[in-house]
């Protein structure tokens, strides 16, 4: 069969494919930086508490999602992988609905854009794609339809959050279909209003669908910091002094060139401001590895161990938190650490502790 007409005949299912390809193309090597900053805010657990914590707030369910995929953004190209897999999802779930190839990549580019706001995470983009795969199980009869819709919504609405307006707005022959889907998402938003701890302008827009402030940082910020956590200490020369804690990739990265300083414990003061700095209030696993690493090297070795308990439940966290903990047990063994043990000499054997 020639080129030409395998072109002819497969030519929708190779563009999307080239379109996954150029998702994590672009992602791999023009924002890598970005998802390791989002990996770096956040702390996904597997225990029940964390799943609980998240299913009590509309939206919850999509934000849980989202950090599942975003934990593999320490890797990134498992984090460009996941970004490919869910713009293709969206463009073919789209194509679905509209039955218009072209169009349907209006979604995917959409998200695609939204993705590359450093304050509007993972959430968003999550809460789309399950809405529109909702929206292909709707059945096609009318009042079988009607009736699936009034309870997708509410149920949608608390589980994806204002995502699901997309199912409310969909084309339609009846105005009074759309007026009292309206009129029932209204109802899902104010009544949510009084169950969560949030305002209803928050609820209405998303609980974690936009972060507000410039508190995650610039991109040169988060550049250089992606940069120091692989040991490139040309970084350092960029800079005539310390950078500021200003954000939290600034935090971050002030953490990384004071511990390789060996100022261990502005180090950790950095990584504990980082964290607390977080747009939504999340905890961050990276922060809580330099604690681990701080503490023991400081000898605090019982808040070492409290922190190694929380990252053993994590995924991409766990082995190395178990090897940690064998040096909060057997102190003696950190000499196989060339590096901690040698910033646990000059921080013993130091002059000025309390700043070093």
């Amino acid at each position: 069969m020639k080129l030409k007409t395998i072109i002819g005949i497969y030519w929708q299912g190779l563009l999307t494919a080239a379109f996954g390809v150029a998702v994590f193309c672009f992602w791999l090597l023009w924002l890598p930086y970005l998802m390791v900053t989002r990996e770096g805010m956040q702390l996904f657990l597997w225990n029940t508490d964390y799943l609980m914590d998240r299913l009590a707030v509309p939206g919850g369910f999509a934000q849980y999602l989202g950090e599942f995929i975003v934990q593999f953004f320490l890797n990134p190209v498992y984090g460009a992988l996941w970004y490919a897999v869910l713009f293709v999802a969206a463009q073919l779930l789209a194509w679905r609905l509209c039955k218009a190839w072209l169009l349907s990549y209006i979604v995917p580019c959409v998200l695609w854009g939204l993705a590359c706001n450093p304050n509007i995470p993972m959430t968003p983009i999550v809460a789309v794609v399950l809405t529109l795969a909702l929206m292909n199980l709707l059945p096609k009869a009318r009042k079988a339809r009607w009736a699936t819709v009034c309870v997708m919504v509410p149920v949608g609405y608390w589980l994806l959050g204002p995502a699901i307006v997309l199912m409310v707005i969909a084309p339609v022959t009846s105005v009074a279909y759309h007026l009292s889907l309206i009129v029932l998402l209204a109802i899902c938003i104010v009544g949510s209003a009084w169950l969560v701890p949030y305002p209803l302008w928050q609820v209405a827009r998303g609980i974690d669908y936009y972060w507000e402030g410039d508190k995650v940082g610039t991109y040169e910020e988060m550049v250089n910091d992606m940069q120091m956590r692989g040991q490139h200490w040309e970084v350092m020369s960029k800079y005539d002094q310390p950078p500021t804690l200003k954000s939290v990739s600034s935090a971050f990265l002030l953490s990384e060139i004071a511990l390789s300083m060996g100022m261990v414990n502005v180090s950790q003061r950095s990584a504990f401001e980082a964290m607390e700095a977080i747009p939504n209030y999340n905890k961050s696993a990276r922060a809580l590895r330099r604690l681990v690493e701080t503490n023991i090297i400081t000898g605090q070795y019982d808040v070492a161990r409290k922190y190694i308990a929380i990252l053993e439940e994590t995924t991409f966290y766990r082995g190395w938190a178990r090897k940690m903990a064998v040096l909060v047990d057997q102190h003696e063994q950190i000499r196989m650490y060339p590096f901690y043990h040698r910033l646990k000499e000059k921080y013993d054997n130091g002059q000025d502790q309390l700043f070093y």
